[in-house]
């Protein structure tokens, strides 16, 4: 094999290694959940909701907004393994999580 192939052969390696990776960023950055949460009172009342749309594409990394919140590891896997349309209720201390993936 002459230096040629073989210059070929290690680019092309290494560009479908940097494709791959740029494909793994772009998945987990097209990812987006709705956000209901609902802070635990004496009694529940649904007028104490904040709801809002989570998007990945400002992150630095896959669930970083639920590392921030406090997600147990068990529960950041689920949330990572959503699919479109899918809904989860997460209960932390203070407060009732419901998250639905839409993209």
């Amino acid at each position: 094999m002459n230096l040629f192939n073989k210059m070929a052969t290690f680019l092309s390696i290494n560009w479908q290694k940097f494709t791959l990776l740029c494909s793994q960023t772009q998945q987990f950055q097209d990812r987006v959940w709705i956000v209901s949460i609902q802070q635990k009172t004496g009694q529940k009342s649904n007028l104490f909701n904040d709801t809002f749309v989570v998007s990945e594409d400002s992150f630095d990394k896959p669930m970083q907004w639920m590392e921030k919140q406090g997600y147990q590891p068990e529960i950041i896997n689920d949330v990572n393994n959503m699919q479109r349309s899918q809904a989860i209720k997460i209960e932390l201390e203070n407060s009732l999580h419901s998250l639905m993936r839409v993209k």
